[in-house]
């Protein structure tokens, strides 16, 4: 997993790109610290550049909402593509994330 943040406008912006899986858990958690330390009101997670989630990717996204909302702020998971959107079907994602 490769990611890029960005703060714009009170938002902040996690653009993740290639694979999320299990190996990736302390880079990921590392992103969210840094998120939080932010204090934004919204946080997304772009995974339009994502080709691959595992299940560990998804228990992460379960993480990170669990973690944002514990600081009152919103998780929006922005443009799922191909096998991570297919992943996010079967999972029922579109019940527990807003989803853009």
């Amino acid at each position: 997993m490769r990611y890029q943040l960005i703060k714009k406008n009170g938002v902040n912006e996690a653009k993740l790109r290639e694979k999320v899986t299990f190996s990736d858990l302390e880079e990921f958690r590392e992103m969210i610290d840094h998120m939080l330390a932010e204090r934004a009101v919204e946080n997304i997670i772009d995974l339009s550049e994502v080709d691959f989630i595992d299940s560990a990717g998804l228990g992460m996204l379960l993480l990170a909402r669990d973690e944002i909302s514990k600081a009152s702020s919103r998780l929006i998971l922005r443009g799922p593509q191909g096998q991570v959107k297919r992943m996010f079907v079967v999972a029922r994602f579109d019940k527990m994330f807003d989803i853009e």
